[in-house]
């Protein structure tokens, strides 16, 4: 297994190659902030992460400045006496999280993500309807399994009788469904 590491900032085209996507395809995602970019490259580790949804703990802080004068300055945290993120990790995190939430509003306009309570509520009017069928079967099916069965003992008539009404329940279901 080859030891290479990823860099952590490409040019657009170069990160397309790598995720193996068309260089039109990261445009658009960078054009509608799903990819966290830095000085026009993408930052690769953080778009991984947003694009992969992994957790925010992943991200890398951004990489300092090589020409910094002085002793490197403490975290905020840490210099009151707290264990948290340096203001580069924070500002990674906020940064993937705003890219996670264009993504999704990019997921929802393309069609792709629909809204959950809007599945749960068409699913259970179906179900509804479903079981309000199966239950309503007895009532559509005495009559005629009554007359049926007076005529002539052939069960095989009943039993083409009473699937022709399940399909026609189950059939009513899946077209339901199948309008979401």
């Amino acid at each position: 297994m080859a030891t290479e590491t990823t860099p952590r900032l490409m040019t657009k085209t170069e990160y397309a190659r790598y995720r193996g996507v068309s260089k039109p395809y990261i445009t658009k995602l960078a054009k509608n902030g799903v990819l966290v970019l830095r000085g026009g490259k993408v930052d690769v580790h953080a778009s991984d992460t947003v694009l992969d949804d992994r957790p925010v703990d992943d991200v890398d802080p951004p990489p300092a400045h090589a020409f910094s004068v002085g002793p490197p300055p403490r975290p905020v945290a840490e210099s009151l006496g707290q264990a948290g993120a340096s203001f580069g990790q924070a500002r990674t995190v906020e940064m993937v999280f705003r890219a996670k939430l264009r993504r999704l509003e990019f997921e929802t306009k393309q069609g792709r993500l629909i809204e959950a309570e809007a599945v749960r509520k068409t699913i259970a009017e179906a179900v509804r309807t479903l079981r309000d069928g199966i239950l309503g079967l007895p009532d559509r099916l005495a009559t005629v399994l009554a007359a049926v069965l007076a005529a002539e003992s052939d069960s095989k008539k009943v039993h083409v009788k009473m699937k022709t009404e399940l399909s026609r329940e189950l059939e009513a279901l899946a077209n339901a469904i199948g309008g979401i």
